[in-house]
């Protein structure tokens, strides 16, 4: 089984990985850490699952970049660009925001999970709130990633 996450906070993509790692048996976990990555990888890799970050870099930074523009939605866009190109495979978003934007166009997690939800029916899992001193988040994403896989 492999799972792709895409996440570009350092400790938050390792906290992810290691708990799948210890959680499911034969996992494989690749880890990139913006849109552009993230989509050459789900097409050329093909993985069984996707936990996908909301806010990503557009680029992948680097030691003289910064990773290009911030996308707020970037996880929204990246499950528009697995629509076109015709990628199904199952995403969860995992977040640790709860809210996203600025007043007057700022939308919280459960209205973007609404939306999500609306948009990608067949691929789109849902959202679990992340935070890193609070477990909870675990248990949620453990059911859903198991659920998916047995799909």
């Amino acid at each position: 089984m492999k799972i792709l996450i895409v996440e570009d906070d350092e400790n938050k993509g390792l906290q992810l990985q290691q708990f799948l790692v210890e959680s499911l048996a034969g996992v494989a976990v690749i880890l990139e850490q913006s849109l552009q990555s993230a989509l050459r990888t789900v097409r050329r890799e093909r993985p069984d699952m996707v936990l996908l970050d909301m806010t990503i870099p557009n680029y992948t930074p680097s030691a003289d970049e910064t990773g290009g523009q911030m996308h707020i939605f970037g996880g929204r866009e990246f499950l528009r660009q697995m629509k076109r190109f015709k990628v199904r495979t199952p995403v969860v978003v995992v977040t640790q925001f709860e809210t996203f934007g600025n007043a007057p166009d700022m939308k919280h997690l459960k209205d973007v999970d609404l939306e999500l939800a609306a948009e990608h029916p067949d691929i789109y899992l849902g959202a679990v709130y992340y935070h890193a001193a609070i477990h909870g988040w675990k248990e949620e994403l453990l059911l859903r990633v198991r659920s998916a896989l047995k799909a």
